[in-house]
This record gives C-alpha cells, structure tokens and sequence, in this order.
C-alpha cells in the first residue's frame, strides 16, 4: 500500500509509478513483439530504440488491439533502454547518448500519436485502455482495501436524496460544506459522515441540474475542494491513515462521476438541455470522466461500476450530437475526443 502513499503526495495525482524491479525483471524475461531479444539494449540502448523507432514507423492504422500489443512493447523497450542510461548517470561520455535516447523517445511518442488518430477510437477503448495500463491493476492488496471500503458506499443508495427546492439545496449545500470547513474532519467516523451528507446533497444538488444555467455555483466548486483537503489534514495529522484519506477520495470521486454522467445523459435524452450555454456545460461535463479518471480510479472500479461506465461511453455519442445541435455546430470535431484524449493518454506513459 505504500504506492497509495505516494499517489497521495503527488500534487497532480499522477498515475504512474517509475519501477526499477519491473524494468529489471524487464531485461531479463522479456523479448520484442518480432521475437528479438531485448539484451542487445545493454550495449547499444540508442540503437535498440533507433530500431524500434524505425519499426514502429511502418505501422499503419492500427487495430485497438493491435495499437495496445504496440505501446506494451514499447513500455518494455522503453524501461529497457532507461534502465541500462540510469546505471551510469554520472558519465560524461553518456550525456551525448542520453540526448540522442531522449530524441528517440520524442519521435517514438510522434508515432504513436499517428498511430492512435489514424483512425476513429470509441470511448470503451479510451476506457479500457487507461485500465490495460494502469500500474495498479495488479496490486492485490488495493484491491482488498477497497473492497473493505465498498460496502460503506454501497449503503449510501439507501439513503434518498431530499427534494428540496432549487433554492432550499444550494442554500443548505452551502451551509453544509461552510460547516465543515469551519469543523474540519478529525477521525475515520467524521471521514465517513462527510461523505455520506456530502452523497446526498450531491444527488439532490444533480436533480437540479439542468435548472443551473446562470445560477453561479463556483463557490461550491471551491469549498468542496477545501472539504477534501481536509481529509488530507487529518491524514498529516495522522487522524485517519493516509491509505483512508486516498481511498475513499478516489471512490468518492468515482461515484460522483457516474452520478453526474448518467444524469447529463439522461437530461440530454429527456431535452431538458435547451440553450447553447446548457451545451456547452454538458459537453464539458461529459468529457471530464473520460479525462480525468485516471489508472488509480479506474482499478477502484467495482465491477457493476465499469460496466455502467461503459455503457455510458456507449451512450455518449449519440448525447455529443444532441448537443452539438443546440450549439448549431456540426463541425465541432466531438467524434475525435476519444482518440485525442487516448493520445494525451499514451503521451503519460
């Protein structure tokens, strides 16, 4: 669980950790897509990637599948050829093929990026991708401690939403996160008490949401990140673990971006969406899951979870040109998102 640590203190949340075991194993197991062994990267790791570079190139419009069997290769070589520069970082005579290694990398990644826009990518793939390639994937101990935790959230169904006024929710919202950022969270049970107030406002506050359109609520954007960061407080505090505060923010968050998707389509198929400005906010917040989720969220999925995500991804096509037409704007390249954002994806790796 030390990685949910160090996925804690990244202030970007990064997805990806750097493996010296797995790169090492690397070297020693592992052959190239073509069968060539990877032991010629010991004594030559540029010319190791000048042929991977040169490889890659000849490739054409590849399948998903065929695409994903490219980057996994490339991670191998690339860890490879990283791995044999890191063991000497103090040699001049390497800074000149550091650089050129360096180079390699930036045409590598020019590739890939034609390689994956070459043809049209759904959102499923764009999914399943992120998933193929999350470095949290196989972390079993993650696993147990999130289904440790997925009961709690589970039981936050049983609790109905109110049905407040428009008004009533984001007065009471408001007070609600104010009172909590002038209390703060001391302890696994206020931890746990937030985020099942906060669940129900939420639902309520999302029942509202295609009435929203002038109505400013950035202050509620605001000090609900203040509301976070206050789990993060007790956790340097050592009030909650830092195993707690990670987890049950990633599943928070994961739960709110399905809520708040499926209500985005849903308001899109019951034209509740009427204005170009309501287009523009839906459009945005169906983009964010896809954008946003990243390795560490995707894993904490529950099974019932990824496929509600993926039939919404199914769905959110069809929700794009819905919008476009109220923005009268056919031309608004929506049907690239998914390759785009595959694209930014792979450029992380």
């Amino acid at each position: 669980m030390k990685t949910v640590k160090l996925y804690f203190k990244n202030p970007l949340f990064s997805s990806r950790i750097c493996a010296a075991s797995f790169a090492i194993s690397i070297l020693a197991s592992c052959s190239g897509e073509n069968g060539k062994p990877l032991v010629k990267t010991l004594d030559d790791p540029a010319g190791t990637y000048r042929e991977y570079l040169s490889d890659i190139r000849r490739q054409t419009d590849p399948s998903f599948t065929v695409l994903t069997k490219h980057v996994r290769r490339w991670q191998t070589v690339k860890d490879s050829v990283f791995m044999q520069l890191q063991r000497d970082t103090l040699n001049p005579a390497h800074s000149d093929l550091r650089g050129e290694c360096a180079r390699l990398h930036d045409s590598i990644r020019i590739e890939f990026s034609r390689l994956t826009l070459s043809k049209p990518r759904t959102y499923q793939e764009l999914l399943a991708f992120k998933e193929q390639f999350s470095p949290y994937g196989e972390d079993e101990e993650l696993h147990r401690a999130a289904e440790d935790i997925r009961p709690f959230f589970a039981s936050l169904d049983s609790r109905p939403a109110s049905r407040d006024s428009k008004q009533q929710i984001l007065s009471k919202y408001r007070a609600f996160l104010s009172e909590t950022i002038r209390d703060g969270i001391h302890g696994h049970d206020d931890l746990t008490a937030y985020i099942g107030k906060e669940d129900a406002f939420f639902r309520t506050f999302l029942t509202h949401l295609h009435d929203l359109d002038g109505e400013n609520t950035a202050d509620i954007t605001r000090d609900t990140e203040r509301c976070c960061s206050q789990l993060f407080l007790a956790a340097e505090r050592k009030e909650i673990t830092y195993r707690e505060a990670m987890l049950f923010l990633a599943m928070r968050t994961n739960r709110r971006q399905l809520q708040n998707m499926r209500t985005c389509l849903d308001d899109v198929r019951d034209r509740k969406v009427k204005t170009p400005a309501q287009a523009q906010a839906y459009i945005w917040m169906l983009v964010q899951p896809y954008a946003s989720l990243d390795g560490f969220c995707m894993t904490l999925l529950s099974e019932e979870e990824r496929k509600q995500l993926d039939r919404m991804a199914a769905q959110t096509p069809a929700a794009f040109k819905t919008l476009s037409r109220l923005l009268q704007s056919e031309n608004a390249r929506l049907d690239e998102l998914p390759g785009m954002l595959m694209e930014i994806f792979i450029h992380t790796l």
